[in-house]
């Protein structure tokens, strides 16, 4: 896993970007008049727009951040479509990729791993050393029953003693306002919080067109459905939950990534940087 995380890594690089952390973690200060010599970028065009004045927005760049990365490991995470690679495997893999990058930008990772209960929970270090600890954590993390995933971020505000990063890795698949809650919590703490949401393309797109078995991953259910009549009412439904998370993250600064299984991890996260670049000028 820490070959794979350094390949990722090594595929993921950005531009001038110094590290993971800080190019996603000027804090805005306050505006000042735009003098000769200023950046046009950092002109405030909002501001402009109000006054007919030139301000630029002056930042405060935060260094040395600590970040937990957040794995669900519950049953949901388990399916795994035509491309073989359970959602947990690849949320596995992309934890390992961000937590490399991390430590290797001289930030603190650290690493829990949840279902409804927090479990591995591994401290935020700066140290090489703790890639050792993520990994086997991650490679010994085996699916549980049923998600929380708002409680579970409370817990992680609660732990938390300094202003850092919050990286949640999951599906989603779980209630959605306990969920935003405990986001609402995070954010209103000073945190950072960064959501990777991870479908499997097969979820995402529904391929199924006959009559068809669904085992229930988080209950004893299991269903037989036309697929073909059930097909656009599903994504429909899917569309709109993701929509929904979109929005209501943005509403409070945090950005929301949909992952889709069958692109490799260092895609995700150059095109998550790229954009997060772009964002910036």
């Amino acid at each position: 896993m820490e070959l794979i995380a350094r390949g990722a890594v090594e595929g993921a690089r950005i531009g001038r970007h110094r590290s993971f952390l800080s190019g996603l973690s000027t804090n805005f200060t306050h505006h000042r008049a735009y003098v000769s010599g200023d950046e046009i970028r950092h002109i405030d065009w909002r501001v402009y727009s109000r006054s007919e004045r030139y301000f630029v927005r002056k930042y405060e760049a935060e260094t040395n951040y600590e970040a937990y990365l957040l794995v669900d490991a519950s049953s949901s995470m388990t399916f795994s479509g035509d491309n073989g690679m359970s959602k947990l495997d690849y949320a596995k893999r992309l934890a390992a990729t961000i937590a490399y990058r991390i430590v290797e930008d001289r930030d603190s990772a650290g690493l829990a791993v949840f279902d409804n209960q927090l479990r591995g929970l591994i401290p935020p270090k700066g140290s090489k050393n703790v890639l050792v600890d993520l990994v086997r954590e991650l490679n010994a993390a085996k699916n549980s029953p049923r998600t929380e995933v708002g409680n579970i971020l409370t817990q992680i505000s609660s732990r938390m003693q300094r202003r850092g990063f919050v990286i949640l890795i999951s599906d989603l698949l779980t209630d959605e306002e306990s969920f935003l809650n405990g986001i609402h919590q995070l954010v209103c703490a000073g945190h950072n919080v960064i959501v990777f949401q991870v479908l499997d393309h097969d979820e995402l797109t529904f391929p199924y067109d006959q009559t068809t078995r669904f085992i229930g991953l988080e209950s004893d259910e299991d269903i037989v459905v036309d697929a073909a009549r059930l097909r656009q009412d599903y994504l429909d439904a899917l569309s709109g939950l993701i929509d929904r998370y979109r929005v209501s993250l943005g509403n409070v600064g945090v950005d929301h990534i949909l992952v889709d299984t069958s692109e490799p991890v260092g895609t995700i996260l150059s095109s998550y940087l790229a954009s997060r670049s772009q964002s910036q000028l």
